[in-house]
């Protein structure tokens, strides 16, 4: 199991390499549903586990911004 510094670390790599937008998008999927299997996040994310988990919420957001870019 990664930590958050772990996985954040890991999808810098992905954005910056040389991969195909397809094969990015591939790679941050499989690393978002590492982080919601790692962090335990809900399929709806509450006022009260974003408050409680910040950094895992705002990682969580900036994985599912690259996917949809």
């Amino acid at each position: 199991m990664r930590t958050l510094k772990q996985i954040d670390s890991v999808h810098q790599k992905i954005l910056s390499s040389d991969f195909s937008s397809r094969v990015k998008s591939m790679k941050s999927q499989s690393l978002l549903n590492e982080l919601i299997r790692t962090f335990e996040i809900p399929k709806s994310i509450s006022v009260s586990y974003e408050k409680e988990h910040p950094e895992v919420v705002k990682l969580y957001h900036k994985i599912t911004k690259s996917i949809d870019a």
